[in-house]
């Protein structure tokens, strides 16, 4: 597909958090783009795994007027929250259905997921899993270690490694999100999918006791971080793994083309195909086999005088051109579930289409977009207060707090995942019912 470019200027700024070891992939796919339209394309990086630093830049710029052309954001209610920034709401951003119909996304998996009350406001290019554990082969060889499949069998190889003095759960504080990544993956497993799915829509209770059960889980695994988490970035921490300085990190599959594009020598496997020149397992995290736990980043496309740029951009990159050119270098697949595997360059990849197909139920990462911007930040640092103090009371009231928000969000917003026929995951909140 070669996009038709829009008459007028020939320059745009595309706001993303994907810079320094994460920006093979999209400055692949705005080489591309360029190359096609004739467009250049200024990619303003604001680097901060998650998009924890640019998504106050966005949001700024919203509030302020001067919106990018377009601007990096996950499917869910992150996107509602910059609607709500913005003085106009939603009217303030282009409504990208017709065009996620024109290239055949609107009928993929991520077009109906990322829907909110039937209309996308986004344009998916990807499918990312969260609930992913990286596992040092060597480390679990020399002291004996099975790959763990459930949180029991994780906490005594963590338990086993601690006495020996090794890092057990290497994450990340200096960026934050790795830590709250971790206790969700954790609340996932003993929580179930339909719980993570109320958490995420505010209508769980506050006081479930799966809440406590995977605080007191995580604290456990905190014990076993390396001395110095807090001065890690998660970059740092794959780093760590990968050269046999820790046993486990918990995180998403963009970990897997960090691995790939920095570390080439390194040949990683999926747990049910375990080679004996294997140096990283990848696995579910244990207790959520048969879950996806998605992670979708988009395009979004603010109004404003030059919008068919954003729109030219986010057509280029959410079709399959675009898609095929990004996805085998991010880590992640590509939401056209008719593309053939073998444009992926890693077997995990090829695996994970496997798994997506097969999975029972896909979630939303609380971590990765399926928050209210001001619901994510007060957990994000809530997570690290509590591994750093250990202070379970505070988080108990961070959490209560985040829920009772996130629930006054999404009925103010009136907004829900999926369409009227098709509500994501079969659940329809009560305040859509009416």
């Amino acid at each position: 597909m070669r996009p038709t470019p829009p008459a007028g200027p020939k320059k745009m700024t595309f706001y993303t958090w994907w810079a320094g070891l994460e920006r093979f992939a999209i400055d692949a796919v705005i080489g591309n783009f360029t190359k096609a339209t004739g467009i250049q394309v200024e990619k303003t990086a604001v680097p901060g795994g998650a998009g924890v630093n640019a998504k106050y830049a966005i949001i700024a710029l919203i509030m302020a007027g001067k919106p990018p052309e377009a601007y990096q954001v996950h499917c869910g209610p992150e996107m509602i929250s910059y609607f709500m920034a913005a003085p106009h709401g939603k009217d303030d951003f282009v409504d990208l259905t017709d065009v996620a119909t024109d290239i055949g996304l609107i009928n993929t998996p991520a077009g109906q997921v990322c829907q909110l009350a039937g209309r996308l406001y986004s344009a998916p290019v990807n499918l990312h899993r969260a609930n992913l554990i990286f596992m040092n082969k060597k480390i679990l060889d020399k002291y004996g270690i099975k790959p763990p499949t459930t949180l029991d069998e994780l906490t005594a190889a963590c338990s086993k490694l601690k006495a020996a003095g090794v890092p057990c759960m290497v994450q990340a504080g200096a960026d934050q999100f790795t830590v709250l990544h971790l206790w969700e993956q954790i609340f996932l497993a003993v929580a179930g999918p339909d719980k993570f799915i109320q958490f995420m829509y505010g209508t769980i209770d506050p006081n479930d006791p799966s809440i406590k059960q995977a605080t007191d889980t995580f604290l456990t695994f905190v014990d076993t971080f390396p001395s110095d988490w807090m001065a890690l970035d998660w970059t740092s921490a794959v780093d760590r793994v990968v050269k046999g300085n820790g046993a486990f990190h918990v995180d998403g599959d963009w970990a897997v083309g960090l691995i790939y594009n920095v570390y080439p020598g390194t040949k990683m496997c999926p747990i049910d195909s375990i080679t004996p020149d294997c140096d990283i397992i990848v696995a579910p995290f244990p207790g959520t086999q048969g879950i996806y736990n998605m992670v979708i980043d988009a395009v979004g496309v603010p109004k404003g005088p030059n919008q068919d740029l954003g729109i030219t951009f986010a057509k280029y990159f959410a079709s399959k051109d675009g898609q095929k050119i990004f996805n085998p270098l991010k880590g992640s697949i590509a939401d056209y579930p008719d593309l053939p595997t073998d444009i992926y360059p890693t077997n995990i990849q090829k695996w994970e289409v496997q798994q997506y197909a097969s999975s029972k139920k896909q979630v939303f990462s609380l971590t990765h977009g399926a928050l209210f911007s001001d619901v994510w930040s007060k957990l994000l640092s809530g997570a690290v207060l509590l591994a750093q103090t250990k202070q379970t009371s505070m988080w108990y009231s961070t959490v209560n707090d985040a829920i009772k928000l996130e629930l006054s969000l999404w009925q103010q917003s009136g907004l829900y995942l999926g369409s009227p026929t098709s509500p994501f995951a079969g659940y329809l909140p009560p305040w859509a019912k009416k």
